[in-house]
């Protein structure tokens, strides 16, 4: 019995055997065809793999370079005023009037790429800018210890600001980079102004209101002094014109304590209370009639900026007019003389800094990065070659069965 059950499991074992090496030997079989397909259509996979990546190496080798020419300023600018600045310049406003500079300079071709730039990524093969250190190498949030620290990380300015032009003329590209970098230096910062002038008009305003409402409580305060002075002194005329010459009265808040006074000594009091708040109404007057005046010559101002901002306006146009503008005022309005010649030496520093650490930089051609494009192309022709070869072959059998 126990040699039967032997001779059973070794019969058993013995299939199963069989079974794995057939198994084997069909594999091997299928990589034999496989390989067998592979060098019969060694030649057409080979031409159907090289010559893609030698024709595109070709057109990338022979095709135009593109050239970049970048522009460093010594600007300190945090991550905020960083994205406004890039806001401002591929805004569709700005954008206009650079192409149109482009194309009233010759530069037809070059307008129409920048003007059909639909996304952000197409507009940054024109111009680009970078802080320098980035904000990336400046901030490390990771060795912030707290949230106090952290902000602070997040405030870093970069110190550098650098605008890259890219051309695909190495003749044209200065000439190109010198109408970007007249729009970055002369437009854009005019963009700032309208900003500036039109808070400064909002603050005059939030202060005039605020006189204004202050008024009725001082006039108020005013006439109820005016009446308890003259309460006082009507009740009780004698000796009031006898008060020792060596007696100094020092309170911080005189209004709280005067009632504990001898009644010669409130009365004086209430005249120096009195005193105080004429001095404080005429004060006042003359803050209001002064930001009156300002608030005039700002809203001309923003009207002016507002009505050439859609034109090519410059900065330094602006600068004259300025200058032309400071001519209507007369010695009476000195403080508006002296306001607008303080603004115009503003403009003037933003002219000044807004210029780059080297005037003519050296123009860099870009990579072509030939060999990796046509790395690329290869390795996916090599790819559509071998299925192909398979494909057909098992189309060839197909036709050869049915036949």
């Amino acid at each position: 019995m126990a040699g039967s059950e032997n001779d059973g499991s070794n019969k058993q074992v013995t299939g199963n055997d069989v079974q794995k090496e057939a198994s084997i030997y069909e594999d091997e079989i299928n990589l034999i065809d496989y390989f067998l397909v592979l060098w019969k259509r060694k030649w057409f996979i080979f031409v159907a793999s090289v010559l893609p990546p030698l024709v595109v190496g070709l057109a990338i080798f022979i095709g135009p370079r593109d050239y970049k020419i970048s522009y460093t300023y010594d600007m300190g600018l945090g991550e905020k005023a960083f994205k406004t600045l890039e806001d401002k310049f591929y805004s569709t406003e700005n954008l206009e009037k650079l192409a149109e500079k482009l194309q009233a300079n010759g530069f037809n071709e070059y307008a129409k790429r920048l003007a059909g730039a639909g996304t952000e990524e197409g507009l940054r093969k024109f111009v680009t800018f970078e802080i320098s250190p980035s904000y990336f190498e400046a901030i490390k949030p990771s060795k912030a210890k707290d949230l106090d620290e952290l902000e602070k990380f997040q405030q870093v300015k970069g110190t550098l600001l650098v605008m890259r032009v890219g051309a695909k003329s190495e003749e044209n590209i200065r000439e190109i980079a010198s109408v970007c970098r007249n729009n970055f230096e002369q437009i854009i910062p005019l963009y700032s102004e309208r900003e500036e002038l039109n808070n400064k008009i909002i603050s005059f305003k939030e202060r005039m209101a605020a006189i204004e409402e202050a008024r009725y409580m001082l006039n108020l305060e005013l006439e109820r002094k005016k009446s308890t002075l003259e309460k006082l002194k009507n009740s009780g005329s004698e000796g009031l014109d006898k008060l020792p010459s060596d007696v100094i009265l020092q309170f911080n808040n005189v209004g709280g304590n005067s009632a504990y006074l001898p009644l010669p000594y409130q009365i004086q009091a209430a005249e120096t209370q009195l005193i105080n708040l004429e001095e404080q109404i005429r004060a006042n007057k003359e803050k209001y009639d002064y930001s009156v005046g300002l608030l005039k010559l700002n809203e001309k101002l923003f009207s002016y900026v507002k009505k050439v901002m859609p034109f090519y306006y410059t900065l330094e146009q602006f600068h004259s007019f300025l200058t032309n503008t400071l001519a209507e005022y007369n010695e009476n309005e000195q403080q508006l003389l002296d306001y607008l010649k303080a603004y115009i030496k503003r403009i003037e520093n933003k002219i000044a800094n807004v210029i780059p650490l080297v005037e003519r930089p050296k123009v860099y051609p870009l990579a072509k990065g030939t060999v990796k494009k046509s790395a690329i192309v290869f390795v996916v022709a090599l790819m559509i070659s071998v299925f192909a070869a398979f494909l057909l072959e098992g189309l060839k059998k197909s036709q050869a069965q049915t036949s």
